[in-house]
């Protein structure tokens, strides 16, 4: 019979919306961030590719060597009747709003000392994130109940793809005010919106951190975070994600060039808000559809799918975004673009949505066999995928971009008085410009979507398999409460 715990619903409503609104302004702070750092690197203080490449990759390097402590950090056994994240991210909640605004603000400084001050910030602003994610992993310790986990996590996968695009909002709105002297070129755009995400953000994670709780039980036994690492290590399927996640991240190449090509077609990056919005809503939608396919097909079967479907939905993007380059006079070639950047969202709700799914089975998988939860060693264990594919990506990629040796030859915007107002110009650029970018935005992003999917014809988690080792791992839990309040009788 199953345990009560797993049929109960557990989280009232109002804590599951205080819950959604720390993660979804968390997010926002980290895609003002993720969508805009690289162009203020190459528009704003118009670094050449290979300071770029080297701001990117010991960002990438140092953070992930420092991550290996955070983990073993975070992961250890929390005190009595504590929770395990929350101190985290009330720790944290200030760091990530003032290191947001400082990713935008550089002082004038010699070359080489530039980019040191670029390192060494973006490495604070890394830990600070590492801390602050910890508002993610509350959602699959929210409850026991795997089925109102797994709609948990739903609803924190569209806040969280919601969030990320939001900024583009942000910064298209204040675009509008391009007029006003202040806001009149890029640079002092991005610090005016990341400082409104930094606010909001930091406001909501203290706000969220008051009302939630963690229900999952924990052992106070204090061991040796090494031998956790070395228990991720040897489970078969957090090895297919580690693997899955590397290949999924050679894909941020095809991300890298969006706002760029948003700049060469449309004329501001602002406007990348009509790339993303249909993006964004497409993942939406994608992760209702991702509920309802489960009641129908296991989440391996729909990962696998949607990596098939990617590489489809990216290539008809590629040739309606072609049309519209050859035939500009003609708009409904523009729509039908637009029309398939939504189809492509749809794919991002799988392949965003089903890996937590898949993350948090197998967190339960090596509970059962080591009565340890390890969440934060198992997302550095498989931080070693995207931060291999993350620092490839982000050496690659400017080379990629700009520069006399490149394969798309981007001309970067320029900075220039505008009836005497110091305004930011966007280049003209060549058809062939275009179309690489629109090549490498969606064919290259669609066929590494579908690699990263090969390595799941290997997992076995799903089924009666996995609901054996739930039911399992319920039963562990209610005998460790037990044995932790007679402990605390005597």
């Amino acid at each position: 019979m199953p345990l009560k715990a797993a049929t109960q619903k557990q989280v009232p409503n109002k804590e599951l919306i205080l819950f959604l609104m720390s993660t979804f302004f968390f997010t926002n702070m980290q895609g003002m961030v993720g969508n805009y750092r690289q162009a203020y690197l190459i528009n704003v203080l118009h670094l050449a590719s290979t300071q770029v490449s080297i701001v990117n990759a010991v960002t990438t390097a140092v953070s992930f060597g420092l991550s290996f402590f955070y983990a073993m950090v975070i992961d250890r056994a929390p005190k009595p009747g504590k929770g395990k994240f929350i101190p985290y991210v009330k720790m944290s909640a200030v760091p990530v709003g003032v290191l947001t605004v400082l990713m935008f603000v550089s002082p004038a400084l010699p070359p080489s000392l530039l980019v040191a001050y670029l390192c060494t910030v973006a490495v604070l602003h890394a830990a600070a994130l590492y801390f602050g994610n910890t508002v993610n992993s509350i959602g699959i310790v929210l409850c026991e109940n795997q089925a109102e986990r797994d709609k948990i996590l739903t609803f924190r996968g569209i806040a969280n793809a919601i969030a990320n695009s939001a900024p583009l909002v942000v910064v298209l709105v204040i675009g509008l005010f391009g007029s006003v002297k202040w806001l009149s070129t890029e640079e002092r755009r991005f610090v005016f919106a990341a400082v409104l995400c930094a606010a909001v953000g930091t406001a909501t994670m203290l706000l969220g951190m008051r009302a939630v709780r963690e229900r999952v039980a924990y052992s106070s036994k204090k061991e040796n975070p090494l031998l956790g690492f070395r228990d991720i290590l040897t489970n078969p399927y957090a090895m297919l994600i580690l693997l899955s996640d590397f290949i999924q991240n050679l894909r941020g190449v095809g991300g890298y060039m969006g706002i760029f090509l948003a700049a060469a077609l449309l004329g501001d990056v602002s406007k990348y808000i009509l790339f993303g919005l249909p993006t964004g809503i497409g993942t939406f939608v994608g992760m209702l559809l991702v509920n309802l396919l489960l009641k129908k097909w296991n989440s391996k079967t729909i990962f696998m799918l949607s990596g098939v479907y990617s590489l489809v939905a990216n290539t008809g993007a590629f040739l309606a975004g072609l049309q519209s380059f050859r035939n500009p006079e003609n708009g409904v070639w523009q729509i039908v673009f637009f029309a398939f950047l939504f189809l492509i969202g749809i794919q991002y709700g799988a392949t965003n949505l089903l890996p937590m799914m898949f993350q948090a089975d197998i967190l339960e998988d090596l509970e059962l066999k080591t009565h340890k939860r390890l969440e934060a060693s198992m997302a550095f264990i498989i931080s070693i995928g995207s931060t291999l594919g993350t620092v490839v990506t982000g050496i690659a990629s400017p080379r990629v971009l700009y520069g006399e040796k490149s394969f798309i030859q981007y001309l970067p915007s320029v900075d220039t008085l505008v009836d005497g107002v110091m305004t930011t110009v966007y280049q003209t650029q060549s058809y062939d410009t275009k179309v690489r970018l629109l090549l490498v935005y969606t064919i290259f992003h669609g066929a590494m979507i579908l690699l990263a999917c090969a390595p799941f014809l290997f997992y076995r988690l799903t089924g009666v398999r996995k609901e054996e080792i739930h039911q399992k791992v319920l039963a562990y839990r209610e005998s460790l409460e037990e044995t932790e309040k007679d402990e605390a009788s005597i």
